[in-house]
């Protein structure tokens, strides 16, 4: 089963995929994870400066909705087998700033990489230029420990770049809590007042683009 949902995944565009038992019990009550990236067009993110672009803001909303459908197929194939399984959503927020369940948490123990400065997740492949796609289910899986350290180093960029101030500059370490690196209202409050006019949900993605662990 694991590497069917490996070799599906791949083959349909996932950067890397990697599986995890979970440390921290979930609101789903379910021991295991499948974690995926699907990288975004370095040509798009690229074109971030001061702002996001529109295109940037469509490209953002298509990878989400294509995830979505990635981990439905996923979590089908799994029901199949008789296993149950909770595809978590690309991107929702349930009570202000935080998902259901958190991405990173999993990409993060399935050994796909580590959280930056930045708060974002950057991918031992492709840097923050990825979105996440999560599935939880009771289907047993080998998996090993991967621990992970932030790759960031003495590099400030994001925090020298953000419009909002919102990155501390602090170095993520295993356990954090997310406030500590990232004040996530500031960043969400300064993308709803600059930058609404292209997209409802809007993201900033400078901190993304002046990342050099995702530029070629």
């Amino acid at each position: 089963m694991q590497t069917t949902i490996e070799s599906f995944l791949l083959s349909h565009g996932a950067g890397q995929v990697g599986f995890c038992q979970l440390q921290e019990d979930n609101p789903f009550h379910l021991p295991y994870a499948i974690s995926y990236t699907i990288p975004l067009s370095d040509a798009i993110v690229d074109g971030i400066t001061d702002a996001p672009t529109h295109t940037y803001f469509h490209h953002y909303r298509s990878i989400n909705a294509y995830i979505d459908q990635l981990s439905l197929r996923v979590g089908r194939m799994l029901a199949d087998k008789g296993f149950l399984y909770v595809p978590i959503p690309a991107s929702q927020s349930v009570g202000g700033t935080k998902g259901i369940f958190s991405h990173k948490y999993a990409a993060t123990l399935s050994g796909l990489g580590a959280v930056g400065k930045s708060g974002l997740f950057l991918s031992t492949l492709h840097g923050p230029r990825v979105r996440l796609g999560t599935i939880l289910t009771d289907c047993p899986f080998a998996v090993a420990e991967h621990p992970a350290t932030c790759p960031c180093g003495d590099c400030r960029l994001c925090a020298e770049h953000c419009p909002a101030m919102a990155i501390s500059g602090k170095a993520w370490e295993a356990g954090d809590e997310r406030e500590i690196i990232i004040d996530a209202e500031a960043c969400s409050q300064y993308m709803k007042r600059h930058f609404q006019h292209i997209g409802r949900g809007s993201v900033c993605g400078i901190c993304m683009q002046v990342c050099p662990k995702g530029k070629k």
